[in-house]
């Protein structure tokens, strides 16, 4: 089965997830953890209680919003866990392409990358577009 977790300083991962719900339904396989964003949560423990439900079976994704902060730091501890995939900089695209990716059979790092890569893809300046598309019917 396969397990993806979204974290982020403050709201954003469960507002993403919330956002996710809109394009697969109520039943999306996300599980938000937004750190920080109470001074008596304790980070350690919602990741721990996240993963008491992971078996070691499990595929693991675990999306971060930026690469090298403090949360993205606290789930590379789990690196050396088989199947286990962790994502940084995070966003609607790259989420939504990971829920599309490999449904029927398990995921593998060049999936990883191509999801990233599109996502990528994704971030576009919208002035520059119309401004091409312009430059194109005048041509």
């Amino acid at each position: 089965m396969k397990k993806y977790l979204i974290i982020s300083h403050g709201n954003f991962a469960i507002g993403i997830a919330d956002t996710l719900k809109l394009f697969l339904g109520e039943n999306h396989p996300f599980h938000a953890i937004s750190a920080y964003t109470n001074g008596n949560d304790n980070i350690d423990e919602m990741i721990a209680a996240f993963m008491d439900t992971v078996a070691e079976e499990d595929e693991l994704l675990i999306c971060s919003d930026i690469s090298g902060g403090s949360v993205n730091q606290k789930m590379m501890t789990y690196l050396n866990r088989p199947k286990t995939y962790i994502l940084a900089g995070m966003n609607l695209q790259m989420l939504l392409q990971l829920a599309m990716t490999a449904q029927d059979r398990e995921i593998t790092i060049d999936d990883c990358r191509l999801c990233i890569s599109e996502a990528k893809e994704g971030l576009v300046l919208v002035n520059d577009l119309l401004q091409q598309n312009n430059t194109d019917i005048d041509e």
